[in-house]
């Protein structure tokens, strides 16, 4: 079986998170698997018209899926560089080759919203929609920065979801999260939805206990860690935070850090993915204060599986990865009191967390699910066999 994987790009990028990790890992299931790989990520350049619709990048595409000729084509994250014109490129193969399967990874809500975080904006702040009756209206603002970059969105999401259907080119689309697929359902996305959960390859909990807070995610706004150390500050909670990312607020965060004088903050960097588990188990909790309804971070699945003690909001996608854990303590992010209780409870918690049922998140299932999503006939999984490269062309 020939399979494309194409996404915006790859998880050696510095500015990539969990989804360029996704795309890596797809990639290194299907080469386990036997199959041929092709990967096709963008050059990171972009202008107001080309982030709608991209002209070349459709050419791109179009191209890479002549030359690969793949029985599945597999995509994730693309709107950002790629834009949606990908997928004119991928319903144009498809006429012609119909017996392919196209597939899609949901990282996010990008398909049924203009704003990825499923969330508009007012004057008083963030506004997430409702997964079960989301009501999106055309004059929300769906970006915090300004009401241009807003429309540019609005404009992206009109042309490819409501001119062109070019969601209907999807044949199955691959959450991590029951919440993702429930907003998807109710949204009226009339593709195959399936479950699979984001692997986590770590080696257990530590023998012994680590101490103090981490944080590891991009140092971006919507990730809410410098209101939660302002909180924590306010509250004079004793405690030590490592922050392992990088993004544009690391300044700010630095400066904060600077005047703080209860909560210790270290900022290393970002970090390769590899180092993520020895950095996680030199701490005693994760703290994952996002301010959007994420979709299945896998830092919070990492975290419980090394035995940390899991500090989230008490929404979304986070918010369900904890619960699959022994120890998870949520708290409402506009009460600096219940932020500070909750960073209490998770310091003082007896016993090392886990996973209550860690299978579904064994790289071996989501081997066997990528086989029986590819090709529904499969009737055999296949055993791992070490940690396979990906061996297939590239174009960049």
């Amino acid at each position: 079986m020939r399979t494309a994987h194409i996404a915006d790009i790859s998880s050696a990028d510095p500015s990539g998170g969990g989804a360029e990790i996704m795309f890596d890992i797809t990639q290194r299931a299907a080469c386990q698997l036997g199959y041929s790989v092709a990967a096709l990520t963008a050059e990171p350049r972009r202008n107001p018209l080309s982030y709608v619709y991209s002209l070349r990048n459709r050419r791109r595409a179009k191209r890479f899926l002549q030359e690969t000729r793949p029985d599945v084509v597999h995509v994730q994250n693309y709107y950002h560089f790629h834009s949606p014109s990908i997928l004119s490129a991928i319903r144009t193969y498809k006429r012609s080759h119909p017996e392919v399967r196209v597939v899609f990874t949901a990282h996010d809500y990008h398909l049924i919203c203009p704003n990825s975080g499923f969330q508009h904006f007012t004057r008083t702040g963030a506004v997430h929609y409702d997964v079960d009756k989301p009501r999106i209206r055309l004059w929300h603002n769906f970006d915090a920065r300004s009401r241009a970059y807003s429309l540019l969105k609005l404009l992206q999401h009109m042309v490819a979801y409501r001119l062109l259907k070019l969601q209907n080119v999807f044949d199955v689309i691959i959450s991590p999260s029951e919440l993702v697929a429930r907003a998807f359902r109710a949204a009226g996305i009339t593709a195959d939805i399936k479950v699979i959960r984001n692997p986590v390859d770590v080696p257990g909990p530590s023998p012994v206990a680590g101490s103090g807070l981490v944080f590891l995610n991009r140092l971006k706004p919507e990730k809410g860690l410098i209101p939660f150390i302002t909180a924590l500050e306010k509250e004079h909670v004793e405690c030590t935070i490592d922050v392992y990312g990088d993004g544009p607020e690391k300044d700010s965060l630095i400066n904060l850090a600077n005047s703080c004088t209860s909560v210790r903050v270290t900022v290393h960097g970002h970090i390769p993915h590899a180092e993520v588990p020895y950095a996680l188990a030199r701490h005693q909790a994760l703290v994952y204060p996002s301010t959007w309804i994420e979709n299945a971070p896998m830092a919070v699945i990492e975290a419980a599986s090394l035995g940390l003690s899991l500090v989230v909001p008490h929404w979304g996608g986070v918010l369900e990865m904890a619960e699959l854990a022994e120890y998870q303590h949520a708290f409402d992010p506009a009460s600096s009191r219940s932020i500070a209780q909750s960073v209490a409870a998770a310091l003082n918690d007896p016993h090392p967390n886990r996973l209550r049922d860690p299978r579904p998140f064994e790289l071996q299932t989501y081997v066997n699910a990528i086989q029986r999503t590819y090709d529904p006939d499969a009737r055999h999984s296949v055993p791992m066999t070490g940690a396979p490269g990906v061996d297939g062309s590239t174009a960049s």
